[in-house]
Formats: C-alpha cells, structure tokens, sequence
C-alpha cells in the first residue's frame, strides 16, 4: 500500500508540473518549478516502480489511485 502512495502522489505532483509550465510559457519565465515538480513526482513514480515490478501499467494505474483514496477516506 505504501508504494501505492508513493506512486499517486508522485503522479499528483507531476500533474501539478503542467498548469505550472503553460503559466511559465505564458508569461515567458523559465519553468524551473514545473521542472522541479516534474522531476520530484517522475522520481517517485519510477521509486515505486523499481521497489515493486510489474505492478504499475497504464491499465493498473487507476486501480492504484482507487486504492489510494480508499484507503485516505477509511482513515
């Protein structure tokens, strides 16, 4: 359950990267936050990959992020 979450949160975080890097693109500023987002939610994603193989694809991805809230709203 653990890499679960470490998993959705570094999907949520690479989510937040894009409105950050259109808002930096728009206002002609360099997209360091969006990179940092970027690169701090790809990271996690790929820690949670390597710790557990073959259990995150693009058809489990929405089982996990199931999981995830389940889990958030029975605590």
């Amino acid at each position: 359950m653990e890499f679960d979450f470490i998993f959705v949160l570094g999907l949520l975080l690479a989510a937040f990267g894009v409105p950050s890097f259109a808002g930096s693109y728009a206002d002609s500023r360099r997209p360091y936050q969006a990179l940092l987002l970027f690169l701090i939610g790809g990271g996690m994603m790929y820690y949670a990959n390597v710790m557990n193989p073959d259990v995150y694809s693009l058809s489990t991805i929405d089982d996990a992020i199931l999981r995830v809230v389940g889990w958030v709203l029975n605590e």
